[in-house]
C-alpha cells in the first residue's frame, strides 16, 4: 500500500488533488487508517490516470462520477463530442484575438497631433471602410444607438485593433453652417474583407486637405472654416467627403476622441 503522498508523486499529481476527489466521492483511497491515513493501491493507478486525462479534457467531475459508475463508451462519446464542439469554438476566439492583436500591431506609428485651424496637404493611400447606416441626428442617444448597432455588426473586438476610425459626412465646400444638421454615417477601416454583410465604402488615393479639431462643435466648425479659406487662398477644389477621423482610440462624446481630423480630398 501507498501513503497519499506516496501515490501522488506516482500518479504525478497532487495530495490536494487527491483529497479534493476523495470529498467529491470521485476516486477514493483503497482503506483509511485508524489514524486517518489514506492508503492507495497500485492497481489503482490506471483508474485514476483515466480521470485525470477525463478532466484535462474539460468534463465535469459529476459528469465522470456518472461515467465511472456506467462504464458506458456511448455516453462518454457522447461527452467529448460536446468537449471538441467547446474546444473548437474556444479556438475560433482565440483566433480572432490573435489576429486583432496582430491587426493592432502591424499599425503605423501616429503622425503626431495636426495643428488647429492650420490646413496642410496630405497624401493618402486607398483605404476601404466599413460604414453604417446614415444617422439621423445627431443627439447623444441617436449615435450611441446606431454605434451600438455597427460595432455589432462588424464586431467589437474591432475597436482595439488601432485601425482609422471615425464619421463620414457629405458636406459640399467645407460649409460650416450646414454641418450641425448633416447626416453621417460611422466608419471603421475594414480588417477583414470575409465581412460582406455591412456596406463599405472607398477613400480614393491623393492628396487631402487636412486640419485638427477638438472635439466640439465651435473647434469643428473653425476648422471647416479653415479649410474653405485655405481652399480659396490656394485656387483649389474638393470632393463633398467630409472625413473626420479619430486620432485616438479613447472614445469620449458622441463617439469621438478628445481630438480629431477633419478631411477633404483634393480634386
Amino acid at each position: 500500500m501507498l501513503s497519499i503522498n506516496k501515490f501522488a508523486t506516482l500518479a504525478d499529481t497532487t495530495r490536494r488533488t487527491l483529497l479534493f476527489y476523495d470529498e467529491q466521492d470521485l476516486f477514493k483511497p483503497a482503506s483509511v487508517g485508524k489514524n486517518g491515513y489514506r492508503y492507495y493501491d497500485y492497481n489503482q493507478l490506471y483508474s485514476l490516470k483515466f480521470i485525470l486525462q477525463l478532466r484535462k479534457l474539460g468534463l465535469s467531475i459529476a459528469n465522470i462520477k456518472k461515467l465511472m459508475s456506467s462504464q458506458d463508451s456511448a455516453s462518454l462519446d457522447g461527452q467529448l463530442d460536446q468537449v471538441l464542439t467547446d474546444i473548437e469554438q474556444k479556438i475560433q476566439d482565440m483566433t480572432l484575438l490573435k489576429t486583432t492583436l496582430l491587426d493592432r500591431y502591424n499599425q503605423p506609428a501616429p503622425s503626431g497631433d495636426l495643428p488647429n485651424d492650420t490646413p496642410c496637404i496630405v497624401h493618402r493611400p486607398v483605404q476601404k471602410f466599413w460604414t453604417s447606416l446614415e444617422s439621423v441626428g445627431c443627439t447623444e442617444d441617436a449615435i450611441s444607438n446606431l454605434y451600438q448597432q455597427f460595432y455589432a455588426l462588424i464586431g467589437p473586438l474591432k475597436l482595439v485593433n488601432k485601425k482609422e476610425s471615425g464619421f463620414l459626412t457629405d458636406l459640399a465646400a467645407s460649409d460650416s453652417r450646414t454641418y450641425p444638421e448633416a447626416n453621417f454615417r460611422i466608419i471603421k477601416a475594414v480588417s477583414d474583407p470575409g465581412i460582406v454583410s455591412v456596406p463599405t465604402i472607398t477613400r480614393p488615393q491623393g492628396n487631402y486637405v487636412v486640419v485638427g479639431a477638438q472635439n466640439n462643435q465651435e473647434s469643428i466648425e473653425n476648422s471647416l472654416d479653415a479649410i474653405k479659406g485655405f481652399i480659396a487662398r490656394n485656387h483649389l477644389e474638393i470632393t463633398n467627403n467630409f472625413w473626420q477621423f479619430n486620432e485616438s482610440e479613447q472614445l469620449t462624446n458622441k463617439a469621438t476622441s478628445n481630438r480629431i481630423s477633419i478631411e477633404y480630398q483634393l480634386i
